[in-house]
C-alpha cells in the first residue's frame, strides 16, 4: 500500500496525521538453524517486506492501535499492561512497552497504525519485524537514548517473557542491523557481528512458501529449547567446561556423543555441525562459490530433518523439487520449522521454471497453492518523519 494512502487511513482514524513513519523487515535466515538459542552462529539476511507503523504521540498515556491486516483496533494503558488473550495480535506492543517501563525508560502513548508486508506464520520473523518497529517507534517519539544491541536485547525480552516464545536472538538482531546487499554473520554469545557481501553472479536466493503455518507459542519449537537444554545438562557432566550447545566441538562429539540418550545425540549433532556450516557459508561467500553454498544448503536441510526433526513432508516435497530442476544449487527449510518456507539458491535464468514445477507438483500432492518471494537483501529498521503533516 502507498505511502499516502496510509497516511490518509491514519487521518480517518485518529483525526490528525501521523509525525513519524517506522520500518522494520521481515529476516530470512540462510543458514544456521536454531542455534542461535544455543549461543552459536547464524548468516541471516533483512528481506524487502516491512512492518509499516505510521506513530504520533498522545497525551493519554495509552497505546492506541489499528491493524490494517486484521481490521481491528484495540488500546491498552501504560499503567496496566497485562498479556491479552482475545486480540493476541497486540501482545507485541504490550511486550515491547512493558520492558521498556522495566529497565526505566520514561515513555507516554502513542497512536498507532500498523501495515504489515511481512507474511504472518511463514517464518519470515513478522513478530520481530513489529517488535522492531514499535520500540523504533517508542525510541524516536520519546526521544530515547538506546543503543542498537540494547534494543535486541529488550525485543527478544519482550517476546521471551510477554509473548511466550522462547526464541533466539537472530530476528531481532537482523530487523534492526542488517545493511543492504550483505548477509549477517552473527556471533549469538558475544553479539558481534560482521557484514558478508552477498555476489552470486548469475545465482539469487528464492522463496517459497509452503502454506503450512506455524503457530510458535503452541508449537514444538519451546519442546526443542528444552531438548537443547537437557542435553547441555547431559554433557556438562562429561565436559564441565561447557557453556552452551556451541562450545561442544565435532571431536567432543565423536568421543563423548554415544554417551547420550538417542534424542539427545540427534539434537546436539544437528547444532554441533550447523555451527561449522555456518562457519564455512561465511568463506564460501567470499570466495563466491555458490554452488559450495548450496551444498551447505542440502546439508543443512539434512540434518533439520532427520536429527532435530522440525521439517515437514510439505517443507521435504519442496526441497525434493528443487533437487530435480537444473540451476538449482541448494535448498533447505528455513525458520524455526515445523511450516513456513524453504529457500533456493538458483540460477536466475531458471526461477520461472522452478516456479512452475513447483505449483504442479507441489499443488496436486498437497492441495496448497505456494506463495513466491523473491530475496532481496535489504536494510534494517529505520525512521522518517512525516513531511505531509
Amino acid at each position: 500500500m502507498k505511502k499516502e494512502n496510509l497516511i490518509k487511513q491514519y487521518k480517518a482514524i485518529y483525526k490528525k496525521a501521523p509525525t513519524h513513519i517506522i520500518r522494520a523487515p521481515g529476516r530470512i535466515n540462510l543458514i544456521g538453524e536454531h542455534t542461535d538459542y544455543n549461543g552459536g552462529f547464524v548468516l541471516p539476511i533483512a528481506i524487502d517486506s516491512y512492518t509499516n507503523m505510521l506513530v504520533s504521540k498522545n497525551d493519554d498515556k495509552k497505546v492506541r492501535l489499528y491493524d490494517l491486516k486484521y481490521n481491528e483496533n484495540d488500546e491498552f494503558h501504560l499503567d496496566n499492561i497485562k498479556p491479552l488473550k482475545q486480540k493476541k495480535w497486540s501482545n507485541y506492543q504490550c511486550g515491547i512497552a512493558k520492558v521498556l517501563l522495566d529497565a526505566g525508560y520514561k515513555i507516554g502513548g502513542l497512536d498507532i497504525l500498523i501495515f504489515s508486508e511481512v507474511p504472518e506464520g511463514a517464518g519470515l520473523s513478522s513478530s520481530a519485524s513489529i517488535e522492531i518497529a514499535t520500540l523504533l517507534s517508542f525510541k524516536e517519539l520519546y526521544d530515547l537514548e538506546i543503543k542498537p544491541l540494547e534494543m535486541i536485547k529488550l525485543a527478544r525480552k519482550a517476546e521471551n517473557n510477554f509473548v511466550g516464545v522462547e526464541c533466539g536472538i537472530m530476528d531481532q538482531f537482523a530487523s534492526l542491523l542488517s545493511k543492504e546487499g550483505n548477509a549477517l554473520f552473527i556471533d549469538c554469545r558475544s553479539l558481534k557481528y560482521k557484514y558478508v557481501t552477498l555476489s552470486f553472479m548469475g545465482y539469487s536466493f528464492f522463496v517459497c512458501n509452503s502454506m503450512v503455518k506455524r503457530e510458535l507459542v503452541e508449537s514444538s519449537y519451546n519442546k526443542r529449547r528444552k531438548d537443547c537444554k537437557y542435553a547441555l545438562r547431559a554433557f556438562h557432566k562429561i565436559l564441565p567446561r561447557i557453556g552452551a550447545l556451541r562450545d561442544i566441538s565435532i571431536e567432543d562429539f565423536m568421543k563423548y556423543g554415544g554417551l547420550l540418550s538417542k534424542k539427545s545425540r540427534r539434537r546436539v549433532e544437528h547444532i554441533v555441525y550447523e555451527n561449522e556450516r555456518v562457519k564455512q557459508a561465511v568463506e564460501v561467500l567470499k570466495n563466491r562459490n555458490a554452488k559450495a553454498f548450496g551444498e551447505l544448503m542440502y546439508q543443512s536441510h539434512l540434518s533439520l530433518k532427520e536429527l532435530y526433526e522440525v521439517s515437514t513432508e510439505e517443507l521435504d516435497l519442496l526441497v525434493e523439487i528443487g533437487k530435480d530442476e537444473p540451476g538449482v544449487l541448494g535448498a533447505r527449510l528455513t525458520g524455526a520449522g515445523f511450516g513456513g518456507c524453504v529457500i533456493y539458491l538458483v540460477k536466475d535464468s531458471c526461477v520461472e521454471k522452478l516456479k512452475e514445477k513447483i505449483l504442479d507438483v507441489y499443488s496436486k500432492k498437497t492441495g496448497l497453492v505456494p506463495q513466491f518471494y523473491e530475496v532481496v537483501p535489504s536494510k534494517g529498521a529505520y525512521a522518517e518523519l512525516n513531511g505531509n503533516r
